[in-house]
């Protein structure tokens, strides 16, 4: 419901751990993640990742063609207390030298370093590298400037490799500061041949092309990953998902940008009650109270409560069970509560927690669509966009040409626009919502499963207390 909004929270307050490893020396690669503030009480997950060499120099950019040689700074080890010095002039930065072998935070919320593997080979695979912040749940956008993208790597443990790379783009105010546009494609499968060793791939495509990049390995019983040229690739248990090798070729797959003619355009009724009844219809209408808990990367936790009569939106973040962080628009009131302390929203935090009543499944609310209903639809290929605005700030629905609803993009205050796509729908009480939702910035990683969803639970006043009192 709020859950999109709550991963927003989620990135603005906690330093997570991501994976795992096994080995006590710094001579290698350690992976994982932390989670950062933005200047605007948002957040963004930053993924690490540190090749510690013997002779004390480190590099965090193993996408580039040296990052065997190339050093991004110095380190120490004192005491168990490894510090990096980095030559940019960042701010240096100490873990703790665990006895598992594991790099431990020693400052902020907490956050672990693993260390992975160099491999020979590899069983077969299916991995995905999503460039996204993500969510799940009958809700709305979270904050993600720019576009979604998905890559699948297969590999079939023989030598033979396949690709696949998909994206939602264009998602921006135009010149004039009008609508938000975005459309679906397919940008392309490649397939060919590939080695591993000493830390590297060698990619051999189907057209001939050669490409060698870093490369290493984190097993089932760890984190099942990957990481290909610095970048965190996931184990895929879809097997419907996965590329075709073609040997030999190089497969590509054209972007449809065809657009069907103005005048053929679906009025926003039309689509609203196409959307409705796929999604529920006059059960959605029946809704008055949310509850929805869902996971996070784990050990983070988020639950949206929503009391649409009373305009009353709640959004908590827990870690491993201990409440971080709490915040609640009352009507045209709301605070914050973060480690004890409290302080108002500012008017774009109202207005973004506001504003989660206007997409996803809720937004189809007969109390709530009045505002989609005065929209303007355009064509994205076979697809269609709904473009409407809530006082200043501009929203808008993507809707597939089957008339499923595939995501929902907002935009506060004249901000970059933010962009959340919907997956894995199931069937409650005659309401079909996304258990995922999957929203991107461009380059990061969140991801958020539902794991329970009440409707029309009693929100007593116990329910919106300020957390001590």
């Amino acid at each position: 419901m709020t859950k999109n909004l709550l991963l927003f929270l989620c990135l603005f307050i906690v330093k997570t751990s991501l994976v795992c490893a096994q080995s006590p020396t710094l001579n290698g690669v350690y992976i994982g993640a932390e989670l950062y503030n933005t200047p605007f009480n948002g957040m963004q997950i930053n993924n690490i990742v540190i090749s510690f060499r013997s002779d004390g120099t480190f590099n965090n950019a193993l996408n580039q063609a040296d990052w065997k040689t190339k050093s991004s700074g110095s380190y120490t080890v004192k005491n168990n207390l490894v510090q990096l010095t980095f030559k940019n002039g960042d701010e240096s930065k100490k873990y703790k030298l665990a006895a598992n072998g594991h790099l431990e935070s020693t400052a902020g919320i907490k956050h672990t370093l693993y260390k992975v593997k160099k491999v020979t080979v590899i069983p077969a695979g299916l991995y995905e590298k999503r460039s996204a912040s993500t969510s799940g749940g009958i809700g709305t956008g979270m904050p993600a400037v720019g576009a979604f993208s998905s890559d699948l790597i297969y590999f079939d443990g023989k030598g033979n490799f396949s690709t696949e790379r998909s994206s939602v783009v264009g998602v921006t105010g135009d010149a004039v500061g009008g609508t938000i546009g975005g459309k679906f494609e397919k940008n392309g499968k490649t397939s060919g041949t590939y080695k591993l060793g000493d830390g590297e791939i060698t990619l051999t495509f189907g057209n001939g092309t050669v490409a060698k990049q870093s490369f290493f390995y984190s097993p089932p019983n760890e984190e099942d990953l990957i990481l290909l040229n610095g970048e965190f690739y996931f184990r895929n248990e879809d097997d419907k998902e996965k590329p075709a090798i073609t040997q030999g070729t190089t497969v590509s797959s054209k972007t449809n940008t065809s657009k069907p003619a103005t005048t053929g355009l679906p009025a926003p009724a039309s689509l609203l009650t196409q959307l409705r009844a796929h999604y529920g219809g006059e059960n959605i209408d029946k809704l008055t109270t949310v509850r929805e808990t869902a996971t996070v990367t784990g050990n983070m936790q988020i639950i949206a409560l929503t009391d649409i009569l009373n305009n009353r939106i709640r959004a908590e973040v827990r870690q491993n069970g201990k409440l971080l962080l709490v915040k609640q628009l009352d009507g045209n009131e709301g605070w914050q509560w973060m480690n004890g302390t409290k302080k108002p929203l500012t008017q774009d935090e109202k207005d973004e927690l506001t504003l989660s009543l206007y997409q996803g499944i809720l937004g189809l609310h007969k109390k709530l669509n009045s505002s989609f209903l005065t929209g303007t639809v355009s064509a994205s290929g076979d697809d269609y966009i709904v473009t409407f605005y809530r006082s200043k700030n501009k929203l808008l629905y993507l809707i597939g040409s089957d008339y499923s609803l595939k995501g929902n993009a907002y935009s506060i205050n004249s901000a970059p626009a933010n962009i959340s796509i919907y997956k894995d729908f199931t069937k409650a009480n005659g309401i079909t919502y996304p258990a995922t939702t999957e929203s991107s910035d461009g380059k990061n990683k969140l991801v958020s499963n539902t794991t329970s969803i009440e409707f029309n639970p009693v929100l007593t006043e116990d329910s919106w207390k300020m957390p001590g009192s």
